[in-house]
């Protein structure tokens, strides 16, 4: 991709999230691989400006693996759409009106310091290392432009990955030693059961994931660091909402967190 179209699709994503205004169709060509997707992603973050607090891990569709050569994605969390509730309770999360929406119960990981790879990468053993813990949580997954996941991953890599927010709620109690099949998930959407799983319903588990999300960001010139929070890839599924929707995740031995959906304001 030249230089020139790159600008024109983070420009237009980075407006139209600032503007809180839904876009009608992609806005360029469609980047051919994740290497220019991910081009338009860091020229994005450029524009945009505000300081990341983590990243977003999601799974690319089997069929669609060996024509990418991969099997997730990455995009960014933005400081200021981070929300915490240590004990559970009550949060907003702002989504993109006329846009797509949805709500993901997620294992969210927070590293107690940083990761940065060694001369043969990032193993597992290092990555548990330098975890504080996982938490419950959900993403925010929300774009200005509905059709975002239709298109495909390299459309949503080109928008911070299609996400809109994390939502990080209490320590999962022991969860260094419990299998993945225990560490239960359940989403409700407006108080009906949306879906359940378990950190087994991410690909080798949440660690895998940030192994994954690891060697992406060394690629890029970056790494994990110090406080940084990753949302691990869904357990329930995706789940659309819109402003006034009621989200909740219930995770097994952790205070359940209820998500009010609002209308994302101009900023």
């Amino acid at each position: 991709m030249t230089a020139a179209e790159i600008e024109k699709i983070a420009s237009a994503f980075v407006t139209a999230r600032r503007r809180a205004e839904k876009l009608e169709a992609f806005p360029g060509a469609l980047p051919a691989t994740l290497a220019d997707a991910y081009r338009v992603q860091e020229r994005a973050l450029a524009l945009d400006g505000r300081p990341v607090a983590g990243w977003k891990v999601a799974g690319i569709r089997p069929d669609l693996r060996p024509v990418l050569g991969a099997d997730r994605l990455a995009g960014p969390i933005f400081a200021d759409n981070v929300r915490r509730l240590p004990d559970g309770g009550r949060t907003e999360a702002a989504v993109y009106q006329g846009g797509f929406a949805a709500l993901e119960a997620e294992f969210v990981a927070v590293f107690a310091r940083d990761l940065k790879p060694g001369p043969a990468g990032v193993t597992a053993d290092a990555v548990l290392d330098a975890l504080e813990g996982l938490h419950a949580g959900s993403e925010v997954a929300s774009s200005p432009l509905a059709s975002l996941n239709d298109i495909g991953p390299l459309a949503v890599v080109c928008d911070h990955g299609n996400n809109a927010g994390a939502i990080v709620g209490p320590l999962i109690a022991d969860w260094r030693n419990l299998p993945a099949e225990q560490l239960a998930s359940r989403m409700l959407i407006d108080g009906q059961v949306a879906g359940e799983g378990t950190a087994a319903s991410v690909a080798g588990g949440p660690v895998a994931a940030l192994v994954f999300l690891a060697e992406n960001l060394r690629r890029r010139g970056r790494h994990l660091g110090k406080g940084d929070v990753v949302l691990t890839g869904m357990t329930t599924g995706i789940h659309p909402v819109k402003p006034g929707s009621l989200g909740r995740i219930e995770f097994a031995a952790a205070a359940a967190c209820d998500i009010d959906v609002v209308a994302a304001r101009a900023r």
